[in-house]
Formats: C-alpha cells, structure tokens, sequence
C-alpha cells in the first residue's frame, strides 16, 4: 500500500497493536471508483493506481481483509455489520497458512471460550529465544490442526500476570478452558507434538484441576460450582480426593460443577487456612462446608440441599462477630490469621467479568457457553465475604422490638404431632429470609415506619431468587440501622411506585418514596445507598437517627449537632419544637441536625440531664455541649454558627509579630499575602476561604495578612501569593490561585509529601546564611505579556481567557520540569545527609553564580558555592555528586561560617576549632595560609575546623582580640597564645593531652587520636562501647567516678565508639576495657560495674613494671654469666695439643 503514489486510505479497525511489519491486521477503506476512471480525470486526492501484479475489483464497494499482506476479499453483505464483525474475527479468516496466530488477550478468550482443545503459547515480543520457539512451533501447527488442536500465540502486555503464569515464555494445552501447563523443552518440536497429541487423546480427570485464572472465570459463569481446596503438605488429601470422585458423576446429575485447587495462596486470599476445604458457589455466593470430609454421600447431600434452597442461606456476618473454627483431625492448619471469613475470588489485573443467565452447569464434554451480552446487563461485581455455615441456632425475641415487627407465621398441620411441630418450630426460628407482606401490610408499615425498604419482585421470574439472596445478607445490617427490610409480590402495588418489569427497591422515609436505580446483584452498593445519610434525610423535620447511623453521619459531616432526648422525658418535646424552627437555617449553614433517644450513649458524651445538644466537628475529636437555655431557638442557632467557626472570619487575619511566631512554631501553615488596593485579592480570597475548612481537617492552618514588611522580608513583591510553611521553611504557590481545588490539592500534597519548596531571592539568601549544605536547583521561565500583579481588568480578563484555555500565566521549560521530577525521587535521600534541596526562578541571580544555561544546579556548602556540571537528568548522578565527601568539604580551605552556623556548631560539634579573623586585616590572610595547611591533618582526629569573620560573634563568645584561635571542647574554651604563624606548633597544641583532656570526664578519640596518645603515653587505658548502647552507657558512668583517681596514677582514660577498631586488640564483646603499656594491650575481665575493682586492676598494672624490669635483667645477667664461665672453662681446660710428626726425610 505504501507503494500507491496517490491513495485515500483510512485505518478503520486496528484488531490488535501493530507490532512487527510481517504480523499485523489492518482494515482499509479505499476509494475504489478511480480504479474504474482514467487517471487523468481523476483529481489527485482520488487517484489510487493499483501496484502491479496486484488482481482488480470487480464491484466498488468491497472490504478486503490483509494479513500478512495476503489479501481477502468479503462476499457477504456489507450492510450487515453484525456479519462483517462475526467474519472478520472468525477463525478461519484470521489463519495464516503456515503461521501461528498472534491473538490478543480478549480474541484468546473468545477462542478458549468456543473450542475444545487449545494449545497457547504465551511470550515476551521482545524476547529472541521466543521468537526461536515460535519457528520451532510452527513447524507442527498443521500437525495439531489435522487433529482438530487450534494452535495460537500471545504477548500482550501482563498476559502472565492475567493468566496467572510464574514465567514466560510458557505453553499451555486447555481443554474446556482446564490448563496443562507444559514443562518440558521449548526447542523440542517433536516432543512438544507428541505432548500435545497425549493431552488430546487422554481422557480428562475425574474432578478438574483449575488455576486461579479459570476458577474466577467459573465462579463468574457457573450459578453452581463446587470447588475442594487442597495441599500438597496434607497426608489425608488424597484420599478425600479419591473418595469425592466418586460422587463426581452425581453432582454433575444435579448440574453441580465439582473442580479442584491447589492454590495455597489463592485460598489464604479468600480466607481458607485448613485444608483440604471444600467451598459450594452458588451463583457467585461462597458457602464453607464444615462436616466431615470423608463422608462423601453426606457431602453429595449436602450440595444438593443447598442447591435446591434446603438449607437457609448465610446471613452477612456482623463486625463484631469472630468466626468460630472446627478443628478437624482431617485437616491441616496453615497459619491461620485472626480473620477468617470467606472471600470472593480475587480478580486478576485487567480481568473482566460479565453476569450470564446460565443456570445449568455445562457437561464434561460440553464448552462452557460464553455469556450473552445485552445492553441492560451490568459487569458482575465480586461478592462479599462471608461467615461460613454454621448449626442453626434459635434465636430470642427482642423485647425492645415493636410488636408490628413479629408477625405470625401460619403453617397448616397436624397439632396432635410433636415431631412435627417441633420442626416447624426450627424452621421458624431458623429462616432468615426478608419478611413477605401483602398490600395491606405494606401501607401499614409505610405509615408506621421512619425508614422502610421494599423489595417488589415477581414470583415467576427465574431472576427473582438470585435477587433476594442477594438482598437477604444485608437484611440484618440494614435492621441495625434502623431500616426495616421487607419484600412485596404484588405486581400493581410494584407498577404504582415505578416498577413496570420488578425486580426493584423502593426506600420510604416517612412515606416518601425514592427509588433505586443501581446494581441491585451488588448488595454493598444497595446498603450503602440505603444508609447514605443524604437519602435517610427527610428536609420537613429534625431526623431521628439510632447509635450506628449517628456514627455513619458524624463520618461524612463536617459540623453535626445532636438532640438528646427520651420518650418519659416531658420537657422535650416543647424543645424539640423550639430546635424544629432553625433546622432549615442550620442545614443551610452546613450543620446537620439529628435527635436520638438514647440514654447510655447520652451520657458516654457527658450529657447527664435530658434534653441536651451536642455539637460534633470534623476537626476536633472533643465533641462541644450546648449550656444555654434551650427554650431560645435564636441563641441555640447563634451557639450553633459560633461553634463551627469560632473566629467569626473564615481565614483569620495577622500581622506583626503574632504573624512571625506563628511561622517559627507551625508544623504546616498556608500565608495569604494580599493587597487592599487589588481588585483580584479579594476576589481571590472569597475562593480560598472555600477551602478553609478542608484545610484544618488535613492539619493545615490558614491565615492571610497584608502586613507588607512581612511580606518583603521573604521577598515578595507582587499581589496575591500563597506561601506555604512547613518548620520554618517557606515555598511558594506558582499555579493559578482562583482555582481553589488546584490550591487545595497542593497544600495537601505539601503537607503529605516532602516536596522541594519554591522560593525567592530574599529566602534563597537567609537560607544560604543559615543553612550548611543547600542544593538550590535554578530554572527559567518566560514571563507572559501581561503583569503578574492582578490590579488592572485588561490583566483579569486575559488571565481568565488563558485559565479557560487551560494556560498557564507561566510558560515553564519542558525539560525543567522533566529534571524537577526527577529531583524530587532524590529530595527524601537529601534529607538523610543534611542536604536540604529548593528550587528558585531567577535568571538575574543565577547571573550572579556564573549560570548561563537552565536548568542548573548549585551546591552551597556553608555559604560557598559550587555548581554541577554532570547530567542532570541522572537523578542518581546528582545524589552521588551531592553527598561525595569531596564536594561536602571545601579543597585546601578552612570552612567559612557565620554566626548562626557557629551557633549551630557549637550544639553539635564535641571538638571545634575556630579561628576569628578580619576581612581587612593582613595578618590574618598570612595567619591563614599557615592554618590551612593543617585543615585536612586536623579533620583526621576529628576536630572541626572553620574560621569567622563576624566581630559581633567574636565578642558573643568572649575573643577581644583579632585574630585569634580558640579551640571548644565541649563547648569549653581553651585560647592558643602561641605563635599562629607556625602551624606544626598549633598542630602539636591541638592535639596535645593537655588540651584534649576535659577534667572529670572520659574524653572520646577516633582512630587517629588514639594512636598519637599511644605513641605518647607510656600508660593508656581505653573503654571500648558501642553507640546506643544501654549497658555501654551505665558503665560509662561508672568509670567517669575514677577518671580523676586514674590521672593520679597517670594512666589517661579514653573511650572510642569503634567496635571494628576494638577487634584488633582482641575484644570481641562490648563494652570492654583495655589497658596498655607500651602498646603491649591487657584486657579487664572482672566486673565492669565495680568500679573500684577497675581502679585496683589498673593500680596493680601500673606498678608491676619495675618488679619485672629487675627480675627480667636478673634473669638476662644470670644468663651471661653462665655463658661466660662456660667459655672460660673451655678455654683453660682446653687440652694441649700434641707436637707435629716429623717426616723421615728431615731426620
């Protein structure tokens, strides 16, 4: 087609995503006419050439399907949409010859649903070795075609997660929709054939093994399905196994389904935790059987009874109740949680259920027929939990119950037969259905009832008792509201309150009739449309609620006021006349109005004499209770309205001072700034004061303020801006401040999340000041035509054109955004390091840190900045360039600080060195040069170097002279009077004993301390501990009692917080403490506690030197001694040795 030099082409029906160029199926519609005509006389939009060797149409118009670039022309008629849909998605159109058929996920579930043997091969599309597999495969589809085996593919998106697959690529046989997953080698085409051909001609177990996948499918499509859960742990499993298939064959008799699961984690989904468990679906309702499991003829029974309505449906479990378990010798327990009510199977992703009017269940070699769509039908909505079936117990009248409430049953049968009365008397007492009533039963509980449901319904539709079962498990949830539930049969009585083809619900509040138009399958959905306050509502009168629905309205109401009254009290109802009078204007105020005669409740509220009002605010958990006069309706109303806004403004306005405390002590504060001279303010505010209220429910306090020396401290020069506060930290609002709910969701998402704040060029400067690592991320915007200041109506009217066209009086920069999201993942790391990260939009104060592209980065460390030159669109590159060591610290430079910052330090920095200097002072700049040669070297025994050149800091902390170094241990000072030109002196003093040591405390080291005391100290003893440490810190301050008597000794104490360190001499328990002479370590051993032992331990270590000096060169002279003597005997001893034998010739 792309070859036609002039063609008219529309895509009409894509069937599914076009995924390669060679598998795809697209549906054109050509204008066939200039085929007929001489392309001269064509107009050049409808001139279509055909390519060559391509076969002419003989009629116009006509459909031709392509697959695979083969075409296929349609015969049937055109006109008939129902026809061309039905011929285009059928089998035979979409083969390929010599192909497998790509399907998507509904196609595939069409196919399974139509044919007997499937074989599907699941893959990734991307995936190489699939597409080796696919070849392989191919190779036997006509094999498994010949054989009536229809053979697709499919790799949709999550098509593992919807057919409930551990891994792709997988291949899978399905008979009657019942899988055989394969597992044997992919590659192996003969193998995979002979498979296939096995599984085809097998005969199918007795019970059916389902996965998760198909079971919903069934509990959707099956109106009677039995399902047995069972484990692979359980011994007894596969002899109830064996003993049920014996009555498989029976429940298929009775149109029952009976399939298997071994699905642990399915069942503990649906709340089964013993197994094996056998669960009867009745058109989607779960019913646990709880008998013996090996009495299969029992359990035949059972379902039977059960699907002929024998045995009384389960009623929806209360809240408060805790089902009871049974425990069975022919079960295994599974861990079993507190919860254990049944669940309705858990939908798949993407997984779409549809109702069907099946009501027998299909046979072994029968396909599950596909539901049949009509435009009234709903999707089906999963089904409650439920409380499994227990025995039947009799239940008590409730005395408190109207009398209308107990209706006679009347049962013809023989009086003089106990037997028989008796049952009659269990089925009473048992039967939890909705109570039947007649015409006149029906107007007489509509005139006696505040609130009464009816179910019209007709006997003879096959749907009614489907509805009603459904109804039924509301029926005891609804009577604890207060709603009485009834059904009626009566078609004329159905058709006069709008009911033509029942079923339906008509709900009557005090005669007044709604009807309900939604799900009525979906019994939640009819409960709380049932107990929706707004429906209970009856405008006429102050309601009367009972203590479960006044729960339910305070949920949903801002502002509730309760009447407290009784029946014997004679005083109420002359008040509640009174009250009757201002319902309408407090409903108009937001106040919902209700009484309740309910003593106990009452007083659980404070309310100890009746009548009494009580005033309940979303807001606040402490509800308010009225102590004016009762008999005044106007002051109860004035009450009333001061109660819900006690400030009589809805967005308190300050200033001043009172403004700033409130800022320096709000955890989450929103700043309106405004102007009195804007036009636009106002109006603006009258929209913010909307959200006011759903501000302080999310925790949020709102206040405005016109206070311009305010709003110029943190920079702010036009009107209006909303600034939030969260701990001090300001960020400013840059969306469009008349939409309110836009407003409202940022302060939310604000207070929720730890989002980098937005602000300006005189925050970005106090922060810089006060804040010791700030990463400030700068991005441009373009300004739009018109003044951001909103006081002139030109710039109203075009700010409300650009709002309507969904504009933004900002054009930000695309990629900005892009990167500023990515930050955001980053900005919670930030946090763990002390990084605090802010954006701003400034382009004239970026000139000013040399950034001449946006968006940019830069990194301020005590003030001094350093700007990132990576990929900003790497968030993970921007963390690990932002909490690099090297970048924390300034190279070869002592750290500049202010006063705050010095502050700061002083809290927190155990060992701080700080050298006070002045800018102009020449001296200090050579002083400087000298100190930072010993920055890094210092930094290793753990001391923080900095310098300030702030005289008002100086003389803060007592240095009259400049400059001058002082080192704070512990916030202690100690003045170095040396020479501050020679730093190896300093470097000595910084680090000498004298000045490390703080008297009557264990002063801490880190490695490199420790090794200069070690060198330095003929005598050192170290405690080792470990941080948050309870026993480590109780020993501590035991030692610190004998630190000063050790100094006595001259033995230093030191401690260090290096468990890792510690191994190295030895100590593999903390805490411990070592004790060295000459590096050589001893490790105590007694009792740590005792401190005085500690002390006798280091005394006796202390002088048992010089014992073993002298005993040691006692020993050494002894030595030589012998040593000597034995060589002096040698050499006197020493025998002469004979003369030399003279040689015959000398004679």
């Amino acid at each position: 087609l792309r070859s036609m030099s002039t063609c008219a082409c529309t895509s009409a029906v894509s069937v599914r995503k076009v995924k390669s160029a060679t598998r795809f199926w697209t549906i054109w519609k050509i204008s066939m006419m200039s085929w007929m005509r001489p392309v001269s006389s064509l107009s050049p939009l409808k001139t279509c050439p055909l390519p060559r060797n391509t076969n002419y149409l003989s009629t116009v118009p006509a459909l031709v399907f392509f697959r695979n670039k083969d075409p296929l022309i349609y015969t049937g008629d055109l006109n008939d949409e129902d026809e061309v849909l039905t011929w285009l998605t059928d089998e035979e159109t979409l083969e390929i010859p010599g192909k497998i058929e790509e399907v998507n996920i509904k196609m595939l579930e069409k196919i399974l649903a139509e044919n007997e043997h499937i074989v599907v091969f699941f893959y990734h599309d991307e995936d190489k070795k699939s597409l080796k597999i696919i070849n392989e495969l191919e190779n036997i589809d006509d094999e498994c075609e010949e054989k009536d085996i229809n053979f697709v593919k499919t790799s949709d998106d999550d098509v593992d997660k919807e057919y409930d697959l551990e891994q792709l690529p997988a291949l899978v046989f399905y008979r009657h929709k019942f899988r055989t997953i394969y597992s044997g080698d992919l590659m192996n085409e003969d193998e995979i054939l002979e498979w296939v051909l096995q599984q085809h001609e097998s005969k199918p177990e007795v019970i059916e093994s389902v996965d998760r996948k198909t079971l919903q499918v069934l509990v959707n499509e099956i109106e009677h399905l039995a399902v047995l859960f069972y484990d692979d742990d359980c011994e007894t499993c596969p002899k109830i196994l064996e003993k049920l298939e014996t009555i498989d064959d029976d429940t298929d008799k009775h149109h029952i389904q009976f399939v298997k699961a071994n699905d642990e984690k399915l069942a503990h989904e649906i709340g089964i935790f013993s197994f094996p468990a056998l669960v009867y679906y009745e058109t989607g309702v779960p019913i646990m059987y709880d008998g013996n499991l090996k009495n299969e003829k029992r359990i035949l029974q059972w379902l039977v009874d059960h699907k002929n309505n024998k045995i009384p449906k389960p009623k929806r479990p209360k809240q408060k109740e805790v089902p009871e378990y049974i425990e069975r010798d022919d079960r295994i327990d599974k861990s079993r949680p507190k919860q254990s009510k049944l669940k309705p199977i858990p939908k798949l992703q993407s997984t779409k259920t549809t109702t069907t009017t099946t009501t027998t269940k299909p046979s072994k070699s029968a396909k599950p027929e596909p539901p049949k769509k009509t435009k009234e039908s709903k999707a089906q909505k999963p089904q409650p939990s439920f409380k499994p079936l227990k025995k039947p117990e009799i239940q008590k009248a409730d005395p408190a119950k109207p009398k209308a409430d107990l209706r006679k049953s009347e049962e013809e049968g023989d009086l003089m037969n106990e037997l028989d009365v008796m049952d009659w008397i269990t089925d009473q007492t048992t039967d939890e259905s909705i109570e039947e009533v007649d015409r006149d039963e029906l107007f007489e509980l509509i005139d006696s009832k505040d609130f009464l449901a009816v179910v019209f319904y007709l006997e003879e539709d096959e749907n009614s008792p489907k509805v009603l079962r459904h109804i039924e498990l509301i029926d005891d949830e609804a009577a604890e509201y207060g709603i009485t539930l009834v059904k009626c049969s009566d078609r004329l009585m159905a058709k006069k309150y709008g009911f033509r083809n029942p079923p339906g619900v008509t709900y009557f509040r005090k005669g007044k009739a709604i009807n309900y138009d939604g799900d009525i399958d979906d019994e939640e959905e009819l409960l709380d449309w049932l107990t929706n306050p707004h429906n209970m509502e009856m405008t006429d009168h102050i309601e009367k609620v009972n203590r479960k629905m006044f729960h339910k309205i305070r949920q949903a109401s801002d502002y509730l006021a309760v009447f407290f009254y009784s029946e014997d009290c004679k005083q109420c109802p002359r008040v509640l006349a009174e009250i009757e009078h201002i319902d309408d204007e407090a409903d108009g105020a937001g106040i919902n109005f209700v009484k309740i005669d309910d003593k106990q409740m009452a007083k659980e509220l404070g309310v100890y004499a009746l009548p009494g009002i009580v005033f309940f605010k979303l807001s606040s958990k402490d509800p308010v209770i009225y102590a004016g006069d009762l008999n005044n309706e106007d002051e109860i109303l004035n009450w009333l309205m001061t109660q819900k806004n006690p400030g009589g403004d809805v967005i308190e306005d300050l200033d001043g001072s009172k403004l700033l405390a409130l800022i320096e002590d709000s955890s989450a504060l929103a700043v309106y700034f405004y102007a009195d001279n804007c036009e636009q303010c106002s109006s603006v505010l009258e929209s913010l004061e909307n959200i006011d209220d759903d501000c302080d429910r999310h925790g949020i306090m709102f206040v405005k303020t016109d206070d311009f020396s305010i709003a110029e401290h943190y920079g702010i020069t036009d009107y209006p801006v909303l600034v939030y506060f969260e701990d001090n930290i300001p960020n400013v609002f840059e969306g469009s401040l008349d939409e309110e709910e836009e407003v409202l969701q940022w302060l939310i998402t604000q207070k929720t999340e730890d989002r980098i704040e937005l602000i300006t060029r005189v925050m970005l400067e106090d922060m810089v000041e006060e804040t010791q690592y700030l990463a400030v991320y700068f991005y441009k915007y373009q300004p739009p035509s018109y003044c951001r200041s909103f006081c002139s109506a030109e710039n109203m009217r075009k700010r409300k054109e650009m709002t309507r066209a969904g504009a933004s009086d900002k054009i930000n920069c695309n990629i900005c955004d892009q990167i500023l999201e990515g930050l955001e993942v980053i900005d919670d790391e930030l946090d763990v390091f002390g990084i605090h990260m802010v954006k701003i939009q400034d382009p004239q104060l970026a000139k000013r840190y040399s950034i001449k592209t946006f968006p940019a980065l830069v990194y301020f460390r005590n003030g001094n900045p350093l700007l990132y030159e990576g990929d900003l669109q790497s968030e993970q590159s921007v963390l690990e360039w932002l909490i690099d060591d090297d970048n924390r610290e300034l190279a070869d430079e002592i750290e500049e600080v202010n006063e705050r910052m010095l502050d700061r330090l002083m809290e927190q920095s155990p060992l701080l060195c700080v050298f006070y200097y002045d800018e102009d002072c020449q001296e200090c700049e050579d002083i400087l040069e000298e100190l930072e040669m010993i920055d890094g070297e210092v930094d290793l025994y753990g001391i923080d170097f900095v310098k300030v050149a702030s005289l008002n800091a100086a003389h803060k902390y007592g240095v009259t002279t400049i400059p001058s170094l002082v080192y704070y241990r512990k916030q202690i000072p100690m003045l170095y009077d040396g020479d501050l030109h020679d730093h190896q002196r300093v470097m000595n003093w910084l680090t000498s004993q004298d000045v490390f040591e703080i008297k009557n405390e264990i002063e801490e080291v880190n490695r490199k301390m420790l090794n200069k005391l070690l060198d330095e100290n003929e005598f050192l003893a170290v405690y080792f501990f470990e941080e948050d440490h309870a026993e480590s810190d109780a020993v501590l301050e035991k030692l610190e009692l004998i630190d000063g008597e050790t100094d006595n000794l001259d033995i230093p104490m030191v401690k260090m917080g290096d468990p890792r360190y510690a191994r190295k001499w030895g100590v593999t328990k903390l805490p411990a403490i070592v004790y060295f002479r000459k590096r050589f370590p001893s490790i105590y051993r007694g009792d740590m506690y005792d401190e005085q032992d500690v002390l006798e331990w280091l005394r006796k270590n202390r002088f048992r030197q010089p014992e073993l000096n002298i005993l040691m060169y006692g020993c050494i002279a002894t030595a030589l001694g012998f040593v000597v003597y034995t060589a002096f005997l040698l050499q006197c001893f020493k025998p002469t040795p004979p003369p030399p034998v003279q040689h015959p010739k000398q004679n």
